[in-house]
């Protein structure tokens, strides 16, 4: 497996034949992520405030090459309550475009409690 520079220490010790290793691996990175997007998170309010309070919209750093823009976007979200019954059946399958993917869900045992207490 090709490991991306600057994380050989966190795959360290994986066996790839074993689901247990690599799920404890998984495990392990999934909380150095969730730390930092945290962190993240914490930095980009500091760069939205830092921004508002000078109202800039825009930055360019020089020290980093980094260039920062603040953009006010909308989203707009059909109510599909709404449109099923506003729309006859055909009308409805002409405008709602439906895709199917596939997508990996793993859940910890903290993950599960969380989830056993949003549902009850």
């Amino acid at each position: 497996m090709k490991v991306p520079e600057g994380v050989e220490i966190l795959i360290e010790g994986l066996d790839e034949e074993d689901i247990s290793s690599i799920l404890l691996k998984w495990k392990e990175i999934n909380i150095v992520k969730k730390k930092l997007e945290k962190v993240d998170e914490m930095l980009r309010t500091k760069i939205k405030i830092f921004l508002k309070e000078r109202e800039w919209t825009k930055y360019n750093d020089k020290k980093t090459s980094i260039s920062i823009s603040l953009l006010t976007q909308k989203r707009t979200i059909p109510d599909m309550q709404q449109l099923k019954i506003t729309l006859t059946p055909a009308q409805f399958s002409q405008v709602v475009r439906t895709t199917t993917f596939e997508k990996l869900s793993i859940l910890t045992l903290k993950d599960k409690e969380r989830l056993k207490k949003f549902c009850k």
